[in-house]
């Protein structure tokens, strides 16, 4: 499994914007991109303005074709903008039976 874990600050004034098209990606991803299993969205409690996302595809390929789709291009472009600190962990998933 291929695992993203993205921490993102946003500036205020964008933080509607953000969030809208932030959860139209996570919506569309788990319904449409092949190979995307989970994609998940939290809200710091403590700081409305911090999140975090944890997305998880079967593959590494699974997660380059999610980056070239429509809604992750029109979050990618809010984001441009929206954005002012970015921390991208990419893991691999290990599974203790």
């Amino acid at each position: 499994m291929h695992i993203v874990l993205v921490q993102m600050t946003v500036k205020p004034e964008s933080l509607a914007d953000f969030e809208r098209v932030l959860l139209h990606n996570a919506r569309e991803s788990v319904a449409k991109d092949p190979g995307c299993l989970r994609f998940d969205v939290s809200q710091s409690k403590d700081d409305p303005l911090t999140w975090v996302i944890h997305e998880v595809y079967d593959r590494e390929e699974a997660h380059a074709a999610h980056r070239q789709s429509a809604h992750f291009a029109a979050f990618n472009d809010v984001a441009a903008t929206a954005v002012v600190d970015r921390r991208v962990i990419k893991c691999k998933g290990r599974h203790i039976t």
